[in-house]
């Protein structure tokens, strides 16, 4: 009896393999992605503001001062 259930699992198991094969989306077949819209650059005025400083200390980086000071 037992060697009877092991025969239908295995037929069963090969079947549903087999389903899975043929129902599964070929990518092939898959339409491609669409592009991504193209993204327009920013644009930032620089014209003026606050001077740019390093984060770090001035004991540590003293050559990267601004030259104005």
């Amino acid at each position: 009896m037992s060697r009877f259930v092991f025969i239908v699992a295995a037929i069963v198991v090969v079947i549903g393999i087999g389903v899975t094969v043929w129902i599964a989306p070929n990518p092939t077949d898959a339409p491609s992605p669409a592009a991504p819209a193209a993204v327009a650059p920013q644009q930032f005025d620089t014209t003026s503001g606050q001077e740019m400083r390093p984060r770090w200390g001035t004991r540590e980086e003293q050559g990267n001062d601004a030259a104005g000071d």
